[in-house]
């Protein structure tokens, strides 16, 4: 079956799930709608060279702040450790102007009360999610939050660890879930651990990405989930 075998594919992959596992930056919000990604980047370069780091040009471009974060573990773990608190922090900061993705509240409500448990697994930090519940009244809606905790960024989709720990604890079997992400990291680390991989492709562009990378099935709203997960199959 491929990504874009139309609605009815959609359709019986959300109803068969058990489990639904939610990226957090696109498929629940735009975490830095208020707080732009670049100047949180740039503001973690500049950490890196008020410790005196050597910043190669292409990074000083980078203005995805999770790629300065991978970069600081190769100075070590004391530099790390730096960078990783100062961009929770601002994480933090930002998810006070976070704005919510269209359907995603009423995806995450529809499915609790159809019996599936929901999870978010994010590479953004775990404070950083938890406020952002916290803030929406929707903690009490979440059943487990697998975060960004740790000092290692090579820990971050794609690798599997962050889902592998999210199914452990809700004891999901991975062919009955549904990971909902917009990279091409969600859909890599479905391809590792066996989770059926939904692509939300929110700009334009993406559809054809997320496929590439691995994506079983291609939204571009959550909208369609919503829509996907209360129909009835014939």
């Amino acid at each position: 079956m491929t990504a874009h075998a139309g609605p009815l594919s959609v359709q019986d992959a959300m109803r068969k799930a058990e489990c639904v596992l939610l990226d957090f930056d696109g498929p629940i919000c735009d975490i830095f709608a208020g707080l732009p990604a670049p100047r949180v980047a740039a503001s973690l370069c500049s950490l890196l060279a008020e410790h005196d780091v050597d910043i190669p040009p292409e990074v000083e471009a980078f203005d995805d702040p999770l790629a300065v974060f991978r970069f600081s573990w190769q100075l070590g773990p004391d530099m790390s450790r730096i960078t990783r608190d100062m961009l929770t922090r601002l994480e933090v900061e930002a998810v006070q102007t976070a704005r919510p993705t269209p359907g995603a509240v009423d995806l995450i409500r529809q499915s609790k009360r159809l019996g599936k448990a929901v999870a978010v697994v994010s590479n953004n930090s775990t404070m950083a999610v938890t406020a952002y519940l916290q803030r929406t009244h929707l903690g009490e809606e979440i059943d487990y939050v697998s975060a960004r905790v740790e000092l290692d960024p090579n820990l971050m989709k794609p690798d599997p660890h962050l889902v592998r720990h999210a199914l452990a604890r809700l004891a999901a079997k991975p062919s009955a879930s549904v990971l909902v992400g917009d990279s091409e990291t969600d859909m890599e680390v479905c391809k590792s651990t066996g989770v059926v991989a939904v692509g939300y492709a929110n700009r334009p562009g993406k559809a054809s990405r997320l496929e590439t990378a691995g994506a079983d099935h291609i939204v571009t709203s959550m909208t369609e989930l919503l829509e996907a997960n209360s129909t009835e199959t014939c």
